[in-house]
């Protein structure tokens, strides 16, 4: 039984038939070891793949990490100033925030991704886990500690949440670079 959701996932970090054979070899043992044992599994990997893309180019993918934070730091400072630019109607100041942070969350995901199709996808994940852990370590105690502060909290929710929009641009990016990529035959 092909998982298709597991050689996507493998196919972000490693080559599509590279990909395809390891979901393959997984889904063979799912039925002698269980579910459980599948997926501990199909996370090993997945971090197994990061390690080794970051590991051939380091320094490519720290410089494509740096300006992937440069990106989504501006997105957030716009998300922020229109914030108190839009006039005084709270609903319409609160919404515009999430549309300009997520946004600019896929668009920076999409060009690392194009930038450097090989590291891009390691480059997000590496901004992803880094960013989420200063939101967590920084703003997690604070919105623990005064919840009241509904500014705060929904500053700092729609925060966490780009982290998702900043992946999911880089999957979006790599999944059109593959299909671009393949002979004119094979496209779907």
């Amino acid at each position: 039984m092909r998982d298709h959701v597991v050689e996507w996932l493998f196919s972000l970090l490693t080559s599509r038939d590279r990909a395809v054979a390891i979901a393959g070899d997984l889904a063979e043992e799912r039925e002698r070891y269980g579910s459980t044992w599948f997926w501990i599994h199909v996370v090993r990997i997945t971090l197994t793949l990061w390690r080794s893309t970051v590991a051939e180019s380091p320094v490519g993918v720290l410089a494509l990490a740096a300006a992937g934070l440069v990106l989504l730091a501006a997105s957030a400072l716009g998300g922020f100033a229109t914030v108190f630019l839009v006039p005084r109607s709270e609903f319409a100041r609160w919404l515009t925030l999430p549309f300009v942070w997520w946004g600019g969350a896929l668009l920076t995901g999409a060009s690392l991704v194009g930038l450097a199709p090989r590291q891009g996808m390691a480059a997000c994940a590496l901004v992803a886990v880094a960013g989420e852990g200063l939101l967590l370590g920084f703003g997690g105690p604070a919105v623990w500690r005064d919840p009241s502060n509904t500014d705060f909290v929904i500053f700092w929710t729609t925060a966490v949440a780009a982290v998702a929009a900043l992946v999911i641009g880089g999957a979006i990016a790599s999944r059109r670079m593959a299909a671009w990529s393949a002979a004119p035959g094979e496209r779907r």
